[in-house]
């Protein structure tokens, strides 16, 4: 009997050691509680609105039309929170505000305005994007992890063009008109971490969702692929690159039209852990 005892024991003592030693070789990534990314996203973007039921050929291109910058860097954040072995809870958040002057060199119409070719005018747009995830993790290994959930994405979004209308008669007289919308976007997502040392992992998220709600419609897609290499015990850093695709109508008393966003460039990050 005190020989099986000790058998036992001498086992339960060596998988215990064996198990704490994989779990200090794992990537953070896969083990600690809480995990976070502070950087800058640089995308290069595609924003379009249209007003009052225009057709897609009469959205005007904010980017192309006001020679707003292609390349903007914007802060960028997110945070997971590991509240038990098999759950997480994420939020992210980035946002863009773009705005130029210029005088027109054709005509453009926007919320039943026309303003006329030689019109001295200001266009521009801002974009907040939140989004919180709630997931669980369906296979977990030393190495790896591949998890799914449910999320939404909050975009806050606004555009305008105000100045100096001409009319045909050659009147100049000042005019603004703007469009904004809070838009809740609930989605399903998949994430994939892929460790071979404590230091590098590869990482990829996909966000997606095509739905109808109230008075908005439309789909999302949100590509996520990275790296992160740990450089001390809390510390990292990141590369990851964003694709974010968002199409959708709107039909309010005060917007009824469409817009289309298309942001895609590389995300480089701080990333901590505890």
């Amino acid at each position: 009997m005190k020989i099986l005892l000790s058998i036992l024991l001498i086992t339960f003592l060596s998988l215990h050691s064996l198990f704490s030693q994989n779990n200090d070789n794992q990537h953070p990534i896969l083990k600690d509680k809480l995990t976070g990314s502070i950087g800058v996203y640089v995308p290069s973007k595609k924003v379009s609105f249209g007003v009052d039921g225009s057709s897609p050929n009469d959205n005007i291109d904010f980017s192309n039309s006001f020679n707003l910058n292609n390349n903007e860097v914007t802060p960028f954040f997110n945070f997971a929170w590991r509240f038990s072995e098999k759950w997480k809870l994420g939020v992210e958040y980035f946002g863009i505000k773009n705005a130029n002057k210029l005088e027109l060199e054709e005509d453009i119409v926007f919320d039943n305005i026309t303003f006329k070719k030689g019109s001295n005018i200001r266009g521009g747009y801002g974009i907040n994007m939140y989004r919180v995830f709630v997931g669980r993790s369906f296979s977990r290994g030393l190495k790896h992890e591949f998890g799914a959930g449910l999320g939404i994405h909050a975009l806050n979004t606004n555009a305008f063009i105000e100045g100096d209308v001409l009319s045909t008669e050659g009147d100049v007289s000042f005019e603004r008109r703007a469009v904004s919308a809070l838009i809740p976007l609930p989605n399903i997502g998949i994430w994939y971490y892929y460790a071979p040392t404590k230091k590098l992992a590869l990482v990829a998220r996909l966000d997606w969702f095509g739905v109808t709600i109230g008075e908005y419609s439309g789909g999302l897609w949100n590509v996520a692929p990275g790296i992160k290499y740990q450089l001390f015990k809390n510390v990292g850093i990141g590369v990851d690159y964003r694709y974010f695709l968002l199409r959708a109508n709107v039909n309010k008393t005060d917007w009824k039209g469409e817009f289309n966003m298309t942001f895609q460039g590389p995300v480089f990050a701080i990333n901590v852990n505890f």
